[in-house]
């Protein structure tokens, strides 16, 4: 009853208090006054102060933390210090530039540009990470009036871990518990995490991502943000009427599949082994049926994939295979077969494990055979299994290829569509033929020692848009 008495003649004494962000309370030494700017939010003022969101709630008896008031005066601890405010950040989306996100925050672009030492303002480039210094943001922005993107990140805020952070202080200044964040992030042991570490905040809510997107373009879609040698990105675009679209990645046009009427166009591609770390410009050109076009591209990162290397020895008897032109005749068949584009997908989803065995060796590493230098790479990955063990698809699709090749032995390929193939080399038996359709799961041989091996194992291969990727990537995540 104390406590109350107390802290109503607190906030009853604010009423003549000058309109100042800060003030301090002679009063009441242990106390500051903050005075809600327009465009603020509890979390936010909150996070300044370094305090929970509960924490600010209680002090000032604030039953409902979403509704709070222009020039509403809010008690905090005087201890509390903005300065040692971790920055927010934003992660940049496909079409965004940054005027717009200097716009999001209401900030200026050159506050924007000199917060993140850039110079260019043309270098943007999607999944750039760009930090936001919560008291260099006066107010929130006004509804963006420009077309939305829609990605597998919109709306989620990430947290880079500062030197010195750990999970617990991270998960307190949001106001979460640490299981919270653990669970949000797979974080096994909430001890292990490390300066420069990428957290989702689960949520909390960003800004509505404003993008400057030319007519008759409503969203586009990147995924992943960032993109990595070796593996499968998906480009998607959706425009408010049908359109012909072509698109460009890598000094490769890209192939794409229509759906919903010929306004939702979706280019999947592999980034090719070797492809050197870097922002690539990725170009789209939309004809209308009056012969007008109309342009545009974004930048895009693509990362290093940090690939091993592992030194293989065989067999007297499988020396042979390792002839350049055993190899490429071989290579330029599989090639062909796998390089093709069918417009219906049949895949969906995630996919599943081609067996139930080990990974012994897994995609993109550097090998060298017999002593010799490490100029060839792993093109796929590698499951240990007993002669016998079943193979299964890992996606719905039909049989393109059921034949005994000289390196890969027993092999079989399957087109799922959309240019994604799957590829089962070395297997002792073959259940299905040329011209089967084939469903997840369903058993299509057996893991054997055919072909250029070193022992049973199922050498499992995916390749998209002609290029072969990172298998494992597509058991993580659906590109459907």
């Amino acid at each position: 009853m104390i406590y109350r008495l107390f802290l109503v003649i607190i906030v009853a004494g604010m009423l003549w208090l000058p309109a100042s962000v800060l003030a301090q309370d002679q009063s009441t030494p242990g106390l500051t006054i903050h005075v809600v700017q327009r465009g603020e939010n509890l979390f936010r003022i909150a996070l300044n102060y370094g305090l929970t969101t509960d924490e600010l709630a209680r002090l000032n008896g604030i039953t409902d933390p979403g509704n709070i008031q222009v020039g509403q005066r809010l008690l905090v601890p005087a201890a509390a210090a903005p300065a040692n405010v971790q920055p927010l950040t934003h992660v940049v989306q496909a079409g965004e530039t940054f005027e717009s996100i200097a716009g999001l925050y209401n900030i200026s672009l050159q506050t924007l540009l000199s917060d993140n030492n850039i110079t260019d303002v043309n270098s943007i480039y999607v999944g750039e990470i760009l930090t936001i210094i919560p008291t260099h943001v006066p107010a929130a922005v006004a509804e963006p009036s420009q077309a939305f993107v829609e990605t597998s990140t919109t709306n989620v805020m990430v947290h880079v871990v500062q030197p010195g952070e750990t999970l617990f202080r991270i998960a307190n200044n949001y106001g979460l518990t640490v299981n919270d964040l653990a669970q949000a992030n797979g974080i096994a042991d909430p001890t292990l995490i490390y300066t420069g570490q990428q957290l989702i905040v689960p949520g909390v809510e960003l800004p509505q991502l404003a993008v400057d997107l030319p007519q008759p373009v409503a969203r586009f879609e990147v995924l992943p943000l960032i993109l990595v040698e070796g593996q499968t990105a998906r480009f998607r675009l959706t425009t408010t009427i049908p359109e012909n679209v072509s698109a460009a990645f890598l000094g490769r046009t890209l192939p794409l599949a229509l759906e919903q009427n010929g306004t939702v166009a979706t280019a999947l591609t592999g980034v090719p082994m070797f492809t050197e770390a870097g922002v690539y410009p990725l170009a789209f050109t939309l004809s209308e049926g009056n012969g007008q076009q109309v342009q545009f591209s974004v930048n895009v990162q693509v990362v290093s994939g940090s690939y091993g290397s592992e030194a293989i020895t065989l067999l007297s008897d499988r020396t042979g295979l390792l002839d350049p032109a055993v190899d490429s005749t071989e290579q330029n068949l599989v090639q062909r077969i796998m390089s093709a584009f069918t417009p219906q997908r049949y895949f969906e989803g995630p996919m599943s494990l081609p067996a139930a065995a080990t990974v012994t060796s897994p995609f993109g590493t550097r090998r060298a055979y017999n002593g010799g230098g490490f100029d060839r790479f792993h093109m796929g990955t590698d499951f240990a299994g007993a002669p016998g063990t079943p193979v299964l698809a890992a996606a719905s699709g039909y049989v393109v290829l059921a034949d005994t090749l000289n390196v890969r032995g027993n092999a079989t390929i399957i087109d799922h569509g959309w240019g994604v193939f799957t590829g089962y080399w070395h297997q002792s038996e073959q259940y299905v033929k040329l011209g089967d359709f084939v469903t997840a799961g369903q058993m299509i041989g057996t893991i054997g020692a055919t072909g250029r091996v070193t022992g049973a194992h199922l050498h499992w291969e995916l390749w998209v848009g002609g290029v072969p990727v990172d298998p494992m990537q597509w058991v993580r995540q659906s590109f459907s």
